[in-house]
């Protein structure tokens, strides 16, 4: 029963403050607030951010045991039948969708008749081998 952490992205960061940290300075600039009192608000936001995101990350792993592919990221959580998944996307990126993950590049898992999934293992690779031991039939895309 092989147990894993999701992979970490500095995408997150960069992706959370590139945004951010402009909206901040804008409202700052329109603003009658103190440079005291915005300062004040902005790292209390980005400190907030920082620590749910830390969360979400330690949080956030996958667990394969004889039937079932369990994932769990911070109060998301979930459980697919190996033999229900038809396709592996392994080297792929899903922006929307269910995304218990904190990397790109993981493996998109395709399930049951139109259910799918992302998440990122450390290893790719391993992952599928675990998942191809039980289940055999799940085809492999490689991008």
């Amino acid at each position: 029963m092989p147990n894993y952490k999701s992979r970490w992205d500095n995408y997150n960061f960069f992706f959370a403050y590139g945004i951010l940290i402009p909206v901040f300075l804008v409202m700052l600039i329109f603003s009658d607030a103190t440079a005291k009192e915005w300062l004040m608000v902005m790292f209390s936001l980005l400190g907030g951010i920082t620590v749910l995101l830390l969360i979400i990350y330690f949080t956030t792993s996958y667990k394969i045991d004889d039937q079932y592919l369990r994932y769990s990221s911070f109060i998301f959580f979930g459980k697919i039948k190996i033999k229900n998944i038809n396709k592996l996307e392994v080297g792929k990126t899903m922006y929307v969708g269910m995304k218990p993950a904190f990397a790109r590049h993981g493996i998109i898992v395709r399930y049951n008749k139109y259910d799918e999934i992302y998440i990122s293992p450390p290893d790719n690779n391993e992952f599928v081998e675990e998942l191809l031991k039980i289940n055999p039939e799940i085809e492999v895309v490689r991008a």
